[in-house]
């Protein structure tokens, strides 16, 4: 896959955003062929993944790049410029090359930074004015999912749902996402095997396998398979667990403790963990705010206690805390650390041994673990500008099922249950992470009013005060959904 040349367009909305941007805008035709394949030799037949068929036509495309704009610190689910021996970039490589050698196409990188701030709003900025003035630079879109939600409305986007050759019933796209995100018939965004941070970004639990036995936590694989891996029982293990290693009399990064917690959508990310949705979609289909309630109050209360009267608990660092907690954690000054599961690549180096657990369940009362994906995997959406919308559903359908049969074997089978993990008990809790995974439409479309951040809201500022907050910002949250979100996809009509 290759990178794109700055276009004149383009050129424009950057220096007005202020986004570095490189891009081509070059169309060509297509053709239909008879066939799939040029051999007329017998191949083996097909098993496992490879067999699931993805009911594509035979086309071909003349050649034509193929741009997908993404963002520069996720090109890895993209760019394979060739084969390296380094398995996740051969199998991307490998899933490219099948698709373009198929297709007739031209696989273009189309990287923009994106990261949380100004730099969204910037790659928000440049696709919007891009799309606004037809300028037909994208074939293809895999947007911030924290942040891309919040052009939805601007009604830029084809409504998947609507197109030809895209199955969400097919495995390799993620049908709780697509089942969440349709509303009235309408779906702008859909992710799975496609993006690779989607696997990476899963939150789950690592521990310190030898701290763990130090502290005599008992048997962290048992509690979870019999159902007791609470949030009080964590808190039972962790919250008084604390050692001043650097002997200056005081807690920082420099001390030993029961629990490295993230202070952003880690903790956001409880919610569902403990079965607590911003919304929910009522009998019209239409999604309802159902977080206020007694069950919200308390987790709020409770995680907020857990995290800031409890020596054991470091939190609250200054500076870049995901950072810091990740290397206290490698450096063995944890017993336990909330991460995703894409970190346990780096963990690799880790003298001590770790293993992986999911996110515990409020009490024992819940039936299931939860688990969603960090907020910075890509959210896929069609710019209504494409040149070729059946091209763009085609070769989107093939990328992602192609990654299903190439690159999630690598990474999930290969590289992350084996490679990444230091145990067999480990794997089966990776499976239970991903296959317990939940999203909730009510976080995804509001990143920016009030409704999804707002556990890390309220408990990074020590102050679990729900009602007070919800009652200050009640109006702008209902409105926003009211008259933004329902009423776009009740009018919505292209």
């Amino acid at each position: 896959m290759k990178k794109t040349k700055i276009t004149a367009f383009l050129l424009l909305a950057a220096m007005l955003t202020s986004v570095a941007s490189c891009g081509d805008t070059s169309a060509s035709g297509n053709e239909t062929t008879t066939g799939g394949g040029d051999s007329a030799e017998t191949t083996p037949a097909e098993t496992g993944r490879d067999a699931v068929s993805d009911d594509l036509p035979a086309k071909k495309f003349g050649g034509a790049k193929f741009t997908i704009l993404d963002r520069t610190d996720y090109v890895y689910e993209f760019e394979a410029e060739e084969e390296t021996g380094d398995l996740l970039n051969d199998a991307i490589y490998k899933r490219n090359l099948a698709v373009e050698d198929r297709f007739g196409i031209d696989l273009v990188s189309y990287p923009l930074n994106c990261a949380w701030g100004d730099q969204a709003t910037a790659f928000n900025n440049t696709l919007l004015s891009s799309v606004m003035a037809g300028d037909v630079a994208f074939d293809l879109v895999a947007g911030y999912a924290a942040t891309i939600p919040g052009i939805v409305s601007e009604g830029i986007f084809f409504n998947w749902s609507e197109l030809d050759h895209i199955d969400h019933t097919k495995p390799w796209w993620s049908e709780l996402v697509a089942e969440e995100l349709t509303i009235n018939g309408k779906d702008f965004m859909i992710t799975g095997d496609i993006s690779l941070a989607l696997w990476k970004g899963m939150n789950c639990i690592f521990f310190n396998k030898r701290l763990a036995e130090n502290y005599q936590t008992g048997d962290l694989y048992a509690l979870v398979k019999d159902g007791k891996w609470t949030f009080d029982k964590m808190a039972e293990l962790t919250k008084d667990v604390y050692q001043d290693i650097d002997g200056d009399g005081k807690r920082s990064n420099g001390d030993s403790y029961g629990m490295l917690m993230g202070w952003a959508t880690e903790i956001d990310n409880m919610k569902e963990a403990f079965e607590i949705h911003v919304t929910e979609k009522g009998k019209d289909g239409f999604p309802e705010i159902t977080l206020v309630n007694e069950h919200t109050i308390e987790a709020v209360g409770k995680i907020n206690d857990y995290i800031h009267n409890n020596d054991g608990v470091y939190a609250n660092g200054d500076g870049d805390i995901r950072t810091q907690i990740y290397n206290m954690f490698s450096n063995g000054q944890g017993i336990m650390y909330t991460a995703t599961l894409g970190k346990s690549e780096q963990l690799r180096a880790m003298n001590d041994d770790f293993g992986i657990l999911p996110y515990p369940k409020y009490d024992e009362n819940q039936k299931q673990y939860h688990s969603t994906s960090l907020d910075e995997f890509s959210l896929f959406v069609l710019p209504i500008d494409v040149k070729d919308k059946e091209m763009s559903a085609i070769i989107t359908e093939a990328l992602c099922a192609e990654s299903y049969k190439k690159v999630v074997p690598a990474y999930y089978e290969t590289a992350l249950k084996t490679k990444y993990t230091r145990d067999d008990e480990s794997i089966a809790m990776i499976d239970m992470i991903v296959n317990s995974r939940v999203f909730d439409l009510g976080y995804v479309y509001d990143a920016w009013n009030g409704a999804s951040f707002i556990f890390q809201t309220l408990i990074s500022a020590n102050k679990p005060i729900f009602e007070s907050y919800w009652a200050s910002n009640e109006k702008k949250i209902t409105t926003y959904y009211n008259d933004k979100v329902i009423a776009f996809f009740e009018n919505y009509d292209k």
